[in-house]
């Protein structure tokens, strides 16, 4: 599930076309990226909109009273919490690009942290779902290994 946008407007979009429900009984790996990993949580504060509760946590928006720009946007490090295939071939402190305003903290599901000004779910996996909250399509090597990678799990 790419995502670029707003919560909402995804969201209707997918309650709309009958694949909300579509998404929740999926068996087969899926890929939420950025607002998409967002998606697969019970909610966000961006405008208060409930999201697929496939996993349990609600995005929050960046503090705006820590002195750093939002959206967080750039290269920042990632640091695996869990071994996990997912993140099999990524160093730890490998550096890879964010573009969001939104994040979740640290749960029981997530592989991967970063920091900015806060710690935050980079990585997260639950089952069969799994999600970044970084762009790997536009993270170098490193987002091409964990693409690789999540296609091994199919």
């Amino acid at each position: 599930m790419p995502g670029v946008g707003n919560m909402e407007f995804a969201m209707q979009k997918l309650n709309d076309k009958g694949l909300a429900e579509v998404v929740k009984k999926l068996t087969c790996p899926v890929l939420g990226i950025c607002l998409g990993m967002q998606m697969l949580f019970e909610g966000s504060s961006e405008s208060n909109t409930p999201a697929l509760g496939i996993i349990k946590g609600r995005a929050e928006q960046f503090p705006d009273d820590m002195g750093l720009s939002v959206p967080h946007m750039g290269w920042n490090t990632i640091s695996a919490t869990k071994d996990d295939p997912l993140l099999a071939g990524v160093d730890d402190g490998a550096y890879v690009y964010f573009v969001h305003s939104f994040y979740l903290p640290l749960l029981t599901s997530t592989i991967a942290v970063s920091d900015y000004g806060v710690p935050f779910t980079a990585v997260v996996r639950q089952d069969n779902f799994c999600g970044t909250q970084f762009h790997p399509e536009r993270s170098s090597t490193v987002g091409a290994q964990i693409l690789k990678n999540f296609t091994e799990l199919l």
